[in-house]
């Protein structure tokens, strides 16, 4: 007898009851449900078709659409497999169902679009922002007041967070009114525990990335060759960031660059707290590596601010 290998297909986690692979779906810490139904192999035995479940996360459209069809792939070429095949054609059918409502691709690139807008604003006032002041004596000039060299750089960042934050938002509510993309977290009922982890993941992001971008720009006399350095930094943060195209589906160097990117993580939280209602606890992870990257951006910057100026 023949021997069908999803391995190669998919990565296959066995979970003991479905409440369980349902959280871990809501979390997205899988992409679909497998539901075999207990008595596969007797039914099967007994000449008697078996329906098969497939439950998908749809919020990434991209692994759904390739998901579906390939199980149903598998199990096509399962059944002339089985010796004791079943006259009405194929013994097993595969049921396949969407975990949420219909889901556009546009909403599931809206999340990184948001942190792209955080990113344009970190590049602008985080680097050519202090560049320029840097050019026209502005930060010589705040050096001989009284203020503490982190309190000159800390208001700096802060400044830009503020900036930051009012793209983000903006661009969060024009998402909703202009392009048509409806986060679970505020419909059909809004749900401010969300709303807030949402915020605060565009504040965490922010004040990273800004900090990134500030400790980079101390050391430039010129704001054209920051400018020109910038951007394919941007670009490469970016597209590693699972913001347009699932991490699954990445070759295994940009899997691997993906996991340092602070890009991938803000992504993830703002996808989960906007499509699947999730609590604290599912985006503990992402939160946990952006505390440690702000943290340690923002120590480096001024750090390097002390010692450039």
């Amino acid at each position: 007898m023949g021997v069908i290998n999803c391995q190669n297909s998919f990565q296959i986690t066995y979970v003991p009851d479905i409440d369980t692979a349902q959280q871990m779906l809501r979390e997205g810490l899988v992409k679909a449900i497998v539901l075999i139904p207990e008595g596969f192999d007797t039914s099967l035995s007994e000449n008697s078709k078996v329906i098969i479940t497939v439950t998908l996360d749809n919020t990434d459209p991209l692994s759904a659409a390739s998901i579906g069809p390939e199980i149903v792939q598998a199990s096509q070429q399962l059944s002339p497999l089985i010796q004791t095949p079943t006259v009405g054609g194929s013994m097993i059918n595969v049921d396949l169902e969407n975990l949420y409502r219909t889901f556009l691709y546009i909403e599931f690139m809206a999340p990184g679009t948001f942190v792209q807008s955080i990113m344009f604003v970190s590049i602008i006032a985080g680097g050519v922002q202090l560049v320029t002041d840097k050019e026209r004596g502005i930060i010589e000039g705040y050096l001989v007041t009284p203020l503490k060299t982190y309190e000159i750089i800390i208001g700096i960042l802060l400044a830009g967070v503020v900036k930051a934050l009012i793209s983000g938002i903006a661009l969060f509510f024009l998402a909703i009114l202009v392009v048509g993309v409806r986060p679970m977290s505020v419909f059909p009922t809004p749900d401010l525990i969300g709303i807030a982890l949402t915020m605060f993941t565009l504040f965490l992001t922010s004040l990273g990335l800004i900090a990134m971008m500030t400790a980079y720009a101390v050391r430039f006399n010129s704001g054209d060759i920051y400018r020109v350095s910038s951007f394919p930094i941007n670009l490469t943060l970016y597209y590693t960031s699972g913001a347009i195209y699932p991490l699954d589906g990445f070759p295994t160097w940009m899997k691997e660059f993906s996991v340092i990117n602070p890009e991938t993580y803000a992504v993830s939280a703002l996808r989960l707290l906007m499509y699947s209602r999730v609590g604290f606890g599912a985006v503990a992870g992402d939160f946990a590596f952006l505390g440690e990257f702000t943290g340690l951006m923002v120590i480096l910057s001024i750090l390097v601010f002390r010692r450039g100026l």
